[in-house]
């Protein structure tokens, strides 16, 4: 089945993706730092979904483009959250000691990881003395959360709920591989127009944020 993508959406979707490529590539050359490195990963994972997400429209692989979609969905709030202040951007730094004592709080439930938690539980009791913005009571940070802070729970649940169809293992994702070729090109078209607008509105305002701290970040020439 060949894809019937519209040539101009994907040129849209890879242009902004060069915008965004482009600000990785000024924000490489700053002095190592936790906050740079924060921003480069989450513009790094920004472009590569951006890719999955043309590539599996190409293919024309709802799974492939579903998962991309939803990945760009939950960037899209966590960049927001990281670029409003830099408080918020340490506390989404510090979300992996919450996740990482989650899990171990998760596994040591299970007799058969008790050793694993002991080893790991001084590592991670390590990471929490360096925290300024998480507490070890705290749970990890949550997209929807972060999209309903913003006042955005409808259009954040009405995306997932589009992506997550063709991501899952439910009767649709499976039987909906045998679709009527039209249909199917048709709900790709508005899984990749939709992740399409999320992504561009993200590379918006984030590479403009990268570039602003870059000038504060670069030594001066």
């Amino acid at each position: 089945m060949a894809s019937t993508l519209p040539a101009n959406l994907q040129a849209h979707i890879l242009a902004h993706g060069q915008i965004l490529h482009d600000a990785i590539e000024l924000i490489r050359l700053a002095p190592e730092h936790w906050h740079t490195t924060l921003l480069i990963e989450l513009a790094t994972d920004e472009y590569a979904n951006c890719l999955e997400l043309i590539d599996g429209a190409d293919k024309v692989n709802l799974s492939k483009a579903g998962w991309a979609a939803r990945n760009l969905l939950e960037l899209h709030y966590f960049i927001r959250y990281v670029c409003t202040s830099p408080a918020n951007a340490r506390r989404f730094f510090e979300d992996m000691f919450c996740d990482q004592q989650s899990l171990l709080k998760q596994l040591g439930k299970n007799p058969q990881y008790v050793q694993f938690v002991a080893q790991s539980q001084p590592i991670v009791d390590q990471m929490w003395q360096k925290a300024t913005e998480a507490r070890k009571e705290d749970a990890y940070l949550s997209s929807r959360q972060i999209a309903v802070d913003f006042g955005e729970e409808i259009p954040y649940a009405e995306s997932n709920k589009l992506f997550s169809k063709f991501v899952h293992p439910t009767s649709l994702s499976i039987q909906f591989r045998k679709a009527n070729p039209e249909f199917h090109n048709l709900v790709i078209w508005g899984i990749v127009e939709t992740a399409g607008r999320l992504f561009a509105a993200t590379v918006a305002g984030f590479s403009q944020h990268i570039r602003e701290y870059s000038k504060m970040a670069l030594p001066a020439t």
